[in-house]
């Protein structure tokens, strides 16, 4: 079944024109200018660095099998009561 997984990094239309959008921003910024056009590149690069680690799953939390998973359930010992 590993060849029939959805590879990490593919694109789909909505990243697609998301990077579109950044690709005809930039281009008109650096028309405005050379200092708005860095401005926005510099933040382009933030928005496809954060979508390359969500698509990667840098927050996900690795599942590691507990120790104690197939230990029996202790119970508290008991006192005497007199």
């Amino acid at each position: 079944m590993i060849p029939m997984e959805r590879p990490a990094l593919q694109l789909s239309v909505t990243s697609l024109l998301g990077m579109v959008a950044c690709v005809a921003l930039n281009i008109w910024l650096f028309r405005l200018g050379p200092l708005l056009g860095i401005l926005g590149l510099n933040v382009s690069k933030h928005v496809i660095i954060a979508y390359l680690c969500r698509a990667v799953g840098v927050d996900k939390q690795r599942r590691r099998p507990h120790p104690h998973v197939n230990a029996p359930p202790t119970s508290a010992p008991r006192l005497p009561v007199s």
